[in-house]
């Protein structure tokens, strides 16, 4: 009974272990398997008593863990390892999350100064070096206003003189302005066939383009873009010329006498018709192209505002793919902080709890069933059948203690505490 009374402490002296007993008590080596071996003799192998024994001889066990500090110690000095390194990489993580953090801010403000760089170009583009005049917006609208009536008529005037010119059957005492101008061009050419409709109704484009290229070849220096420009011109006075000569045609056939001259290119040129319909269409021509070649200036200047502006989005843009990406990483980082700082919580609560190496009393528990079971077995008189339902009893009451702890299987070598006891 020696080991339920009292558990003994085992010092080293000398390379032996010696054990510590009460100054009352006699100097005896008690083993497990000793003290099962007697405590059974005791009470004749009875299975409640080994129920009580081995609830016993655990609490000693826990008790003498609990108070063994220097073996406490030694047990947590992994965990207290383990917390220094997560302690560390929690500073670690802190210090990556405040640069990353850092650099969000920074980004936020690039994104708000270009936000107003894009504002401010507009009203003093001069303090980004964009080179354009301050009354382009103005100008520009100015001259859209004019451009577009102009566009209008120079689309009206083509269509309906070209038609007159080529299709267009003249009643007699008709005036110079019906002669160039037919209300109902568009659906007379249609009821002619889809040629002549095709024809009148694209025509114009074609001094829209030519007035295009004009632009084109101005804003390129050099002799030869010149002459092209100067060739275009002449094309275009041609063109004119043309349909104003077969108008003015058919008005002067329409009043000639049996006396009157074959009309001819002299007087054509001598018939003030013939340069009011020139007149009408190609020097409104012209002046559409001079307006048009303004606006095209005053909207290459809003275009370097609008290029500088689109610069800018692109800038702010890339800035926020960036910002994404940072504020993952913040969140991933914030995500790992937090369990590392659980993992230190949960190592400091078994830092301050209590560890059991539980394998170990398993392992003298075992002992002491098997010193109990000794004494039955070679002991204790009865018969054999009974010995047999006795032992498998103890065997029972030993499997139920050992479940009870949670120690039936080996998937641990240690029971933690995580109180501080």
């Amino acid at each position: 009974m020696g080991l339920l009374k009292k558990l003994t402490q085992l010092t080293s002296q000398n390379g032996k272990m010696n054990v510590v007993k009460p100054e009352t008590e006699v100097n005896e080596k008690l083993t497990y398997h000793d003290d099962g071996y007697d405590t059974s003799k005791a009470c004749h192998g009875n299975a409640h008593n080994l129920q009580i024994s081995l609830d016993t001889i655990y609490q000693k066990f826990e008790n003498k863990c609990k108070t063994d500090y220097n073996e406490q110690e030694r047990l947590k000095q992994p965990y207290v390892t383990e917390q220094k390194g997560k302690k560390t990489a929690l500073l670690n993580k802190t210090e990556e999350l405040e640069r990353i953090e850092n650099n969000i801010s920074k980004v936020n403000d690039d994104i708000e100064k270009l936000n107003q760089d894009c504002r401010k170009v507009k009203i003093h583009p001069e303090e980004f070096f964009v080179d354009i005049d301050k009354r382009a917006s103005a100008k520009f609208w100015i001259g859209i206003s004019f451009l577009l009536p102009l566009a209008v008529y120079l689309f009206v005037f083509y269509i309906s003189t070209s038609f007159s010119a080529f299709f267009r059957k003249f009643d007699p005492g008709i005036s110079l302005f019906q002669g160039m101008f037919d209300p109902k061009a568009l659906s007379k050419a249609y009821e002619g066939g889809l040629l002549e409709l095709c024809f009148v109704l694209f025509i114009p484009f074609v001094f829209f383009a030519l007035g295009y290229l004009i632009h084109m070849f101005q804003e390129e220096k050099g002799i030869v873009n010149k002459f092209k420009i100067a060739a275009l011109f002449i094309i275009t006075f041609l063109f004119d010329a043309i349909l104003a000569y077969l108008i003015d045609e058919k008005l002067y056939n329409l009043n000639k006498t049996f006396n009157s001259e074959e009309f001819s290119i002299s007087i054509a040129f001598q018939s003030i018709d013939f340069w009011l319909i020139i007149f009408a269409g190609f020097v409104s021509y012209i002046v559409w192209g001079l307006v048009f070649d303004f606006v095209m200036k005053e909207h290459s200047d809003r275009d370097k505002i609008k290029s500088f502006i689109r610069e800018k989005k692109d800038a702010i843009f890339e800035k926020e793919k960036l910002l994404l990406k940072l504020r993952g990483k913040t969140q991933k980082g914030e995500d790992e902080i937090s369990k590392i700082k659980i993992r230190i919580s949960e190592l400091q609560n078994i830092i301050d709890g209590c560890i059991l190496p539980v394998m170990n009393y398993k392992a003298l528990s075992t002992e002491y069933l098997q010193g109990w079971q000794q004494y039955i077995s070679a002991g204790l008189r009865m018969g054999g059948d009974e010995k047999d339902t006795l032992l498998q009893e103890c065997k029972n009451v030993y499997e139920k203690h050992i479940k009870g702890l949670e120690l039936d299987t080996d998937t641990y070598q240690n029971k933690i505490y995580t109180k501080t006891l």
